[in-house]
């Protein structure tokens, strides 16, 4: 059965994730400025990965369903 959404369920999901993630992040950040220089260091570095990973899933998520439009 095929998931259909309207561009507003899509548009209000979108937001709602964005929150949390925003959130999340915030949370992150509070507890990186705890950390000692090394160790806030390297949080941040495996956070710029997680963050490249997404970016590259999204990217090619994105890619493929313009790719369907178009055929």
């Amino acid at each position: 059965m095929p998931v259909t959404s309207s561009p507003e369920e899509i548009r209000t999901k979108l937001e709602a994730a964005r929150l949390t993630i925003a959130s999340g992040l915030r949370a992150l950040a509070g507890e990186i400025e705890t950390l000692p220089l090394e160790d806030a260091a390297e949080a941040l570095s495996w956070l710029g990965d997680r963050i490249e990973g997404l970016l590259r899933e999204a990217d090619s998520i994105l890619r493929a369903q313009s790719g369907r439009r178009q055929t």
